[in-house]
This record gives C-alpha cells, sequence and structure tokens, in this order.
C-alpha cells in the first residue's frame, strides 16, 4: 500500500505532465498554463505544440520563445526570437515584460533594433527639391539590413575553421549545416549562404570525444554521441539552442563509435570503428544490425529510409538496412570528390565535406534514385 506522502507525489507529477494531441490542442493548453502563471507547464506544452506544427511556423516559435523566458530560459528565448527577427517578421521582444529576461542578455543589445519598424522619411514639401542620394548612404539604428546573399544551389560552400570536421548534419528548418570536431569536443553552425561559422555546442556542453552527430527530423532533436573516460554516451540537445536535454550512457559499445544517423523508420543508427551497425533507441539499448566488411568513418541517411556509409574515400556505399539490410550499391563521387568529415543527405542531393587549400568546403552532388 503507497504511504500518503508517496501518492501525494504521484499525483503531483500527473498533473505536471504536459500532453496534448495536436498542434491546436497544444497551443491552447499551453495559453491556459500562461494565464495560470504556471510558466513550467507552459514552456512544455508550448514546446510539443512547436514540434508537432511546422517548425517554420511564426506564431509557434514566438509561443515557444516567449514560454522559455517566463519559465527562466532566457538564452534559448533569444535564440529562437533571433529565428523569428531574420524572417523579417517583428515581434514584441523589445517592450512586452514577457521578454524582460531576454533583454537583460548581453546579447539582446545588438539585436534589439532588429524587431523595431523601419521609419519610412516624411515626404518633402511641394516646393522642396528632393534631395539628391548621398554615394554612401548612411547608417542608423533603424536601417534595415542588408539582403543575404543567396549561394548558388549545388555550388561549394567554402568556409575557415580551427575546427577539424569529422561529422556533417542538415537542419532543413533553420537551413543550416552543423559540424563536429572529434577531438575539440565541439559543435559549430555554418550559415548555408555566407559560411559563417558560429559556436553552437562548447566546453559548456561537457561533450566527449564526438563519434557523431544526427538530426531527429520529427523531434526537432539533435543527437550527439561522445566518448569519455566512464565510457560511450548519447547525449539528446535541443535544436534551436544547443541546450543538452538528456545524457545516457550506452553499455556494451566494445569499440568507439564513428558515425551517426537518424534513419526514417528506424530510428538512430551507428557505426563502430569495426564495421558494426546497430540501432540505439533513447534509452541507451543497443540492437545489434549487421557487420560491415571495413572500418566506416561516416553515416547518413535518406528519405527513404537508405543508409550510406563512407570509409572515407570517393565511394559511398547506399542499401537499406529495415527491416533487414538489402543489397548493396556502391556510388563514386565525381570530380575528384573524397569524404574527408562528413557527409549528409537533402532531397535528391549528398553533402559531403572536403578539405581544399587549408580550408574547407561543403560540396554537393546529385544522386541517382
Amino acid at each position: 500500500m503507497l504511504s500518503a506522502s508517496v501518492l501525494l507525489f504521484f499525483l503531483l507529477f500527473q498533473q505536471s505532465s504536459a500532453s496534448c494531441a495536436d498542434v491546436s490542442s497544444c497551443r491552447a493548453a499551453a495559453l491556459e498554463a500562461q494565464a495560470r502563471k504556471d510558466f513550467e507547464a507552459f514552456h512544455d506544452l508550448a514546446w510539443l505544440a512547436y514540434r508537432k506544427g511546422r517548425q517554420d511556423d511564426a506564431e509557434l516559435m514566438l509561443l515557444l520563445a516567449r514560454a522559455q523566458s517566463l519559465s527562466g530560459r532566457p538564452t534559448d528565448a533569444l535564440v529562437m526570437l533571433e529565428r523569428v527577427m531574420a524572417r523579417g517578421i517583428s515581434t514584441d521582444a523589445a517592450t512586452s515584460e514577457d521578454f524582460a529576461r531576454v533583454r537583460a542578455l548581453p546579447r539582446w543589445k545588438p539585436m534589439s533594433g532588429a524587431s523595431e519598424p523601419v521609419r519610412s522619411p516624411d515626404p518633402p514639401a511641394p516646393s522642396e527639391k528632393p534631395k539628391a542620394a548621398p554615394d554612401t548612404p548612411k547608417v542608423g539604428p533603424n536601417t534595415p539590413p542588408p539582403r543575404p546573399v543567396r549561394r548558388t544551389a549545388g555550388a561549394p560552400l567554402s568556409f575557415t575553421t580551427l575546427l577539424r570536421p569529422s561529422a556533417l548534419a542538415y537542419d532543413a528548418v533553420s537551413r543550416r549545416y552543423l559540424i563536429a570536431d572529434r577531438a575539440a569536443r565541439r559543435v559549430a553552425v555554418i550559415d548555408e549562404n555566407s559560411g559563417q561559422v558560429s559556436t553552437f555546442v562548447g566546453a559548456q556542453g561537457a561533450l566527449g570525444d564526438i563519434g557523431g552527430i544526427a538530426i531527429d527530423p520529427q523531434q526537432g532533436d539533435l543527437w550527439v554521441v561522445t566518448t569519455t573516460p566512464g565510457g560511450t554516451v548519447l547525449h539528446r540537445l535541443q535544436l534551436i539552442s544547443g541546450r543538452v536535454i538528456s545524457t545516457v550512457p550506452l553499455a556494451g559499445v566494445k569499440t568507439s563509435l564513428v558515425g551517426l544517423t537518424f534513419v526514417r523508420g528506424g530510428g538512430l543508427v551507428a557505426a563502430d570503428s569495426s564495421g558494426s551497425l546497430m540501432r540505439i533507441d533513447v534509452r541507451g539499448r543497443l540492437e545489434r544490425l549487421g557487420e560491415l566488411e571495413y572500418a566506416p568513418r561516416n553515416l547518413a541517411s535518406d528519405s527513404a529510409g537508405r543508409l550510406y556509409v563512407s570509409a572515407g574515400g570517393s565511394r559511398v556505399a547506399r542499401f537499406s538496412i529495415f527491416p533487414r539490410p538489402g543489397p548493396r550499391e556502391v556510388l563514386t563521387l565525381p570530380d575528384e570528390g573524397v569524404v574527408d568529415g562528413g557527409m549528409a543527405i537533402v532531397g535528391e542531393r549528398l553533402h559531403f565535406l572536403a578539405e581544399r587549400d587549408g580550408a574547407y568546403e561543403i560540396r554537393t552532388i546529385t544522386l541517382r534514385r
């Protein structure tokens, strides 16, 4: 028989667990939680609404940012607001009390003007002649940002970094690449148009040697496998902010993991340095799937659920892995293509990292189906 204290804890736990069936019910429940000032439930329900809806839905993004701020997660809220504002959508973040914690952050100052409306200059009086525009336009706090340069689809994306990339993933929602450096224990973000590199997870993430990264497109999570002195570990991170959500040990891993990908219909699949393929569930349990005849270096998967395996050269093996391994075919990369540090599949295109003249490129080829 349960004691009264245990029963009370159980009931409180049940009441605090956020759950909802679809986007509409999650959003409604989130707003109810906000109204009663239960900001932790507001955050959990807003996060569920965002995950169940379209990941580019500005209304859901702003709802989540508000919940993150009110629940004591201002850095996460700032990341989400930056994504909303980057699309040219104005918000009440500069004036609403809901975002007071965000405005207190050091990073808020340079971005706060982005949410203010741009005021058009007053038209000249009828008797005045319009002044000629100066050669160099003045830049003020209300000057709209320049339009970003769009990279031609399929063109190589060059970037420089002190990291040595060992894994690659693509965030289709934010349209950015993620790279990982195994030895530096860092994950960085690369803008897909400019090639600008910024830190995504640094020392604060307390990661070990990174064996692979993978994005779950349905749940909006980034998974990272690392090796630490205590063993192999699976981390689950929030894709929008890099915040570590959970960490579980992987029992039964005998050699270091060298690749990780999220396979449609199968979940997380990893490879170790001996060529073993395995499925990993969210609790850290392993299921052996098969053995390769060579030592792999990178994994990727496509929308059809096929697995791509590279050993670091110009050839990539492709085959179905679920419900059982299928026949393998070998793809040869054209024009001296060599997968140096990771690959990702986006639609019908294979993106892979290659080193060139001391810098790096993300190159793209179209796959035959």
